[in-house]
């Protein structure tokens, strides 16, 4: 199950430290390493760069999925957030796509 808009701000904790998720509107059935890049590339949006890879880190090291296989999902995710049409987002998410792709690229052009 995916969420969607898996962010910190859909995060309440309760007086005993139990994480509560919030806000399934968007959840449907999928790839976890979707919510995954999305939620890295919120982090990183905001220039919590440090956030974004502790949290890329975590999350692959918890679900056991590999941190390439989730920053594949990258520039998809940075191109769904493009569509909404965040003029300050805009660049940001332009240069990850082509960073992504460009370095996809390369391990190609070594092979």
């Amino acid at each position: 199950v995916l969420h969607g808009d898996f962010n910190p701000s859909n995060i309440i904790m309760s007086p005993n430290g139990k994480a509560y998720i919030l806000d399934w509107a968007h959840a449907t059935q999928g790839n976890a390493s979707a919510d995954a890049a999305r939620t890295f590339l919120l982090f990183s949006i905001q220039g919590k760069d440090v956030l974004a890879e502790k949290y890329l880190n975590l999350f692959s090291e918890k679900s056991g999925i590999e941190k390439n296989n989730i920053q594949r999902w990258i520039p998809i995710v940075a191109a769904t957030q493009m569509t909404k049409n965040i003029e300050e987002e805009q660049e940001f998410l332009k240069s990850s796509i082509e960073r992504l792709n460009s370095s996809r690229e390369n391990r190609r052009n070594k092979k």
